[in-house]
């Protein structure tokens, strides 16, 4: 049941209206009524004093990792939903590479009910390329798309084949959607479990080049630039793809990408003495190409920030670095990360986060999220901007705990998101 509350005393923070100002916030019928200073409660309207907070649109996740079907040991959607709300998001795309793969009408309508069952947060599921992600054979885009996908992906294993890719994206062209492409070539990749640099050398591991990213992400924006399809570059980690997104952008390509919190604020020297926890793909690289990505998400060659959310059990991240599997998990902490590194230190306005993470990516997508506006559903983030919190396991809602962050300090926080005017996490003033 939705909610009906009015919100007090808060800052208003919606990039997407330019509003940014203190006022009182009505959530009616699950909607937003109305936004201005002072006014009193209708009656039978619950009243939050949100003195201090800011609220803003709740945060997009457009790649993330639920694992059900197939993966339950590592999360269900029912836990990745937790997870997105605790983390202030409304809505969480899944990418296919389940067990199995989300490649038919079934899954997609598997994974919409499942999300039904689990609570308020929005799940889109992500339909696959290829049937079975195998590279060889276009799944059914429209079939997908009418039951419910959200975007479609071979994410985990991107399409080798060129012409395949091509087809690909002529088909999402005449469909108007886009592909979330994991830009990845794996015979360059080859064994490597780690980028390819002095520290992997130090430790003995086999890495990953620079260009097995980059040389997809090319290949790929040159396709979409020659068929129109878009094409979305998932989880930009070097300073060498950045460049050639920058240049495809430059050329009109159709080509828009994003940038994780880990790769925006660590470095392969995180792996240390075999950190699985730092073990991810693509690969945690050098302080240029962190350096790269920053700069690039602020000129806008990249244009969002997406967490890339993995779920493992513990066991499997457990095992010796190169036998554990690449991810970690990342939505409960993506906001805290964002804004301890770049907003407190005065280099982000919060504002500018704010964007990366909720218009911007649903400009990605094609849908009309990440705003405060006026009769729109009421997906609101309260922040507390002031908490400094040392970031621990009580603060997942993931089934799953590899995150690198956890022991971690952190200034700001989400305390409360609402779903089309449900709470789906409360604390503090908005715990009843």
């Amino acid at each position: 049941m939705t909610t009906d509350m009015l919100i007090t005393g808060a800052r208003i923070l919606d990039p997407a209206n330019d509003r940014d100002e203190t006022a009182d916030l009505l959530v009616k019928d699950g909607l937003i009524a109305e936004i201005a200073p002072g006014f009193a409660a209708p009656e039978g309207v619950r009243t939050i004093d949100a003195t201090g907070l800011t609220l803003a649109p709740a945060f997009v996740e457009i790649h993330a990792h639920l694992r059900e079907p197939g993966g339950e040991a590592s999360e269900t959607i029912a836990t990745a939903a937790r997870a997105a709300a605790k983390g202030g998001y409304a809505h969480v795309f899944g990418m296919p590479n389940t067990t199995p793969v989300c490649d038919s009408v079934m899954g997609v309508r598997y994974v919409l009910d499942r999300a039904r069952e689990a609570g308020p947060v929005h799940v889109h599921p992500v339909g696959a390329v290829t049937t079975g992600m195998n590279g060889e054979r276009l799944t059914d885009f429209p079939a997908l798309l009418e039951a419910g996908a959200g975007a479609l992906s071979d994410d985990g294993l991107p399409v080798a084949n060129a012409g395949m890719m091509r087809l690909a994206l002529q088909c999402a062209a005449d469909l108007g959607t886009v592909i979330l492409d994991h830009c990845e070539d794996m015979s360059l990749t080859g064994d490597g479990v780690m980028h390819d640099g002095p520290h992997a050398r130090t430790l003995g591991l086999p890495g990953i080049p620079r260009s097995s990213e980059a040389t997809i992400a090319l290949r790929d924006g040159l396709l979409a630039l020659e068929t129109g399809g878009r094409h979305h570059v998932c989880h930009v980690s070097t300073r060498d793809t950045v460049e050639a997104v920058r240049w495809l952008k430059s050329l009109g390509a159709p080509v828009t990408a994003e940038v994780s919190p880990h790769h925006l604020t660590l470095t392969d020297e995180r792996v240390g003495d075999f950190d699985t926890h730092a073990k991810m793909k693509p690969p945690l690289c050098e302080e240029s190409d962190r350096i790269a990505l920053i700069e690039a998400l602020e000129d806008g060659t990249l244009d969002c920030i997406a967490t890339d959310h993995a779920p493992h059990a513990p066991g499997l991240k457990a095992q010796l670095f190169d036998q554990a599997p690449f991810g970690i998990i990342g939505m409960e902490s993506a906001f805290s990360v964002c804004h301890t590194a770049f907003v407190e230190t005065g280099r982000w306005s919060l504002s500018f986060l704010v964007e990366k993470m909720t218009v911007a990516p649903s400009l990605v997508v094609g849908a009309p999220w990440g705003t405060l506006g006026i009769g729109r559903p009421a997906d609101i983030v309260a922040l507390d901007t002031k908490a400094r919190y040392t970031f621990t396991e009580h603060h997942l809602g993931s089934a799953s705990v590899n995150c690198p962050w956890i022991g971690e300090e952190f200034v700001g926080r989400p305390i409360a998101t609402i779903v089309g005017g449900r709470l789906a996490h409360a604390e503090d003033v908005f715990a009843e």
